[in-house]
């Protein structure tokens, strides 16, 4: 029998090998769905990953087409409260790909607050859907009350209702018999027993921080370092408690210089981010941490796994891998019809000693309406709307991502590293949380701005030394 969806829930290895079994049963015109949720080892270490299907997938010859997530009721006890559930999506042939996008848009937000006078982006069928899935209930004047958590009949129901061919039935493989109740009679369920457990760790390992404050904020410094973060000799080594970054993509953004990361050949600019990679180790105090903003790069209908590639550096190197954070963008460019807008982007998470060094903080903020979302590991933060500072830096990332990463892994007066400050945001929201700042940025075109946004958003700080 020929399906026109597959859909595999399961754990990472058995998923793969159900991928290649399944794959030649799926027609052109179908898709492939793959449900998987990050998996630990007995040290809170992430022993496999979404990531592992992607590049499984397309070994096998699938064409990966994004990669959906959702918010679990259940949260993997480990140091980060895991409660990420990664659907990653595959066409047999883009070309003669089907996909219902109607089934998948929810209503509109009160069109004048969601759009604007954006008259163009505005559909009357309902919202370009997103990759991530957190349905929304609102007063019907732009006011949000509720965020949904999707339930799992209610995530196999879209997943069918978008791909659903006359004459073709969809085959969902499960690894729990009770995800029967998700099907109709337009669909085949096999159970396939492969199970992980999600509770043996123990949170004891985690080391906490002490949240006591500091008292005397005198004395603290934001710097400013115009050079390569491939050899960040300007800074001691062991004397930087938490790194953040979002480093450049390869071929994507030009940041106006010469001899910028990212503009060589693909091996070159790995080669060139291991150096960096090495240099934060070095950097790092004992209990140090580093948290990086990157995505999937898609080029030519292929994707190109920095953040798989960044991971296989830094474990290499010496870095525990930790987590993903998911960064939920609420905004997004729609898209064409038959892929979703790209509404979240990761933060890859590694410490330098075995155990993470974080606080409480990190469970306790509420960016949904609904508790049983907030404490895990999406984040919902926005960029300011407008263009203001792009015309100078083509990538500005928000304050409120640093801020809640800043105050989650440090204390006042500690000090915070970013190896590419690009427009300040590091620096900034670090000064603003009274921790010390180190910035390496090789463009000294973006001194401008940075001062500017400093004045903008610091101003004058007598307790703190500035040095750009």
């Amino acid at each position: 029998m020929q399906y026109c969806t597959a859909i595999i829930k399961d754990t990472i290895i058995s998923a793969q090998q159900k991928l290649a079994q399944i794959k030649n049963e799926v027609i052109d015109s179908g898709n492939i769905f793959v449900l998987v949720r990050s998996e630990y080892d007995k040290n809170c270490n992430v022993k496999n990953d979404f990531f592992d299907i992607i590049d499984f997938g397309e070994k096998t010859g699938l064409l990966y087409v994004n990669t959906i997530v959702v918010p679990t009721k259940e949260k993997i006890e480990v140091e980060l409260p895991d409660n990420v559930l990664y659907i990653v999506w595959f066409a047999i042939d883009k070309q003669k790909q089907f996909f219902n996008k109607d089934s998948m848009r929810e209503s509109h937000i009160w069109k004048d607050v969601e759009w604007g006078k954006r008259e163009k982006n505005y559909n009357p069928k309902g919202k370009d859907p997103g990759n991530v899935w957190i349905p929304t209930k609102d007063d019907g004047k732009g006011k949000i009350t509720e965020h949904i958590l999707m339930e799992m009949p209610d995530i196999v129901n879209r997943l069918f209702i978008c791909g659903h061919q006359q004459s073709y039935k969809t085959l969902f493989i499960s690894n729990n018999s009770n995800d029967a109740i998700c099907c109709n009679e337009n669909m085949k369920f096999d159970y396939s027993e492969s199970k992980i457990s999600y509770h043996f760790f123990s949170k004891q390992v985690q080391q906490t921080i002490s949240e006591n404050k500091i008292p005397n904020k005198n004395g603290l410094f934001a710097k400013v370092i115009w050079g390569t973060s491939e050899n960040m000799i300007a800074i001691k080594n062991e004397t930087v408690d938490l790194i953040v970054t979002s480093p450049p993509y390869w071929d994507l953004k030009d940041y106006f210089k010469k001899g910028q990361i990212g503009q060589e050949s693909y091996q070159i600019y790995l080669e060139r981010m291991g150096k960096v990679w090495s240099e934060c180790y070095k950097k790092l105090t004992r209990n140090g941490s580093m948290w990086v903003n990157i995505n999937v790069r898609v080029k030519n209908n292929k994707p190109i796994l920095l953040p798989k590639d960044y991971i296989i550096q830094c474990k290499k190197i010496g870095f525990y891998y930790k987590g993903i954070l998911i960064w939920h963008k609420s905004s997004g460019i729609p898209t064409h019809d038959k892929n979703i807008v790209d509404r979240h982007e990761y933060v890859l998470v590694f410490s330098k000693n075995k155990n993470l060094n974080i606080n409480e903080k990190i469970k306790h903020f509420s960016d949904y309406k609904n508790s049983e979302i907030n404490g895990g590991l999406f984040w919902n933060i926005n960029r300011k709307a407008g263009s203001v500072g792009k015309q100078l830096h083509p990538a500005i990332y928000p304050n409120g991502l640093v801020t809640k990463i800043v105050e989650s892994c440090t204390t006042e007066n500690q000090t915070v590293l970013d190896p590419f400050l690009g427009s300040g945001t590091t620096l900034i929201a670090s000064v603003l949380a009274d921790r010390n700042c180190y910035g390496y940025e090789y463009n000294e075109g973006f001194k401008r701005l940075i001062m500017g946004r400093i004045q903008n958003d610091i101003g004058l700080l007598k307790n703190v030394k500035i040095e750009i």
